[in-house]
């Protein structure tokens, strides 16, 4: 009787081992298959991807319209917009302007090499180029000559060069600049490839 009972007690003493581990397994599960929904709920969907895809080329578009491009109601439509401002996947809903149209004919890329990379001249440097209305774009880059690679609109020549001169070159920290001005554009969108 005593061994029967000394393996009762073993297996009470493995039991009561296993148990207080258990909770935490069964919620690590829990909280595993929560992650997964939510993971989910963060992917993008068919019906998402349309309608994304829709907006990217004409924002303009009504709900009704959308709704018809994308096999949803307009009311699905209108909620899934919402959910995809929400969770970041639109920024911001913009019109598009003609940069000739509006007398900007001069477009240019500028690489910007900066004399020493300190965290304080790239500050300074960012800081500046914010406030510069000319400035379309601003990328910090590597494998190229410079640190920083701009997309610059002008009205004209002279009005480049005055910016180049008077208000680029005058940023303290800037060793050298390279300008290349755009002979044409073969192709220019702001269309993101959803299906990559």
């Amino acid at each position: 009787m005593p061994e029967v009972v000394n393996e009762r007690s073993a297996l009470f003493r493995l039991e009561k081992m296993l148990i207080p581990g258990m909770p935490a397994l069964i919620r690590s599960a829990a909280n595993n298959t929560a992650r997964d929904r939510m993971a989910s709920r963060n992917v993008l969907d068919t019906y998402d991807i349309r309608l994304l895809s829709a907006l990217q080329k004409n924002d303009a578009l009504s709900l009704q319209c959308l709704a018809e491009l994308v096999s949803l109601s307009a009311s699905q439509c209108s909620r899934r917009i919402t959910r995809l401002k929400a969770k970041g996947y639109i920024q911001k809903q913009v019109t598009l302007l003609n940069p000739q149209a509006v007398g900007l004919d001069v477009e240019a890329f500028i690489t910007v090499s900066l004399d020493n990379h300190t965290p304080d001249s790239a500050t300074h440097f960012k800081e500046a180029i914010l406030d510069m209305s000319p400035v379309m774009e601003c990328h910090a880059i590597t494998g190229s000559d410079g640190d920083y690679l701009l997309k610059v609109v002008a009205k004209n020549q002279h009005a480049l060069s005055f910016f180049l001169m008077e208000e680029l070159m005058k940023i303290p920290g800037i060793s050298q600049i390279k300008t290349a001005l755009a002979l044409s554009a073969i192709k220019s969108t702001t269309v993101l490839p959803l299906s990559l």
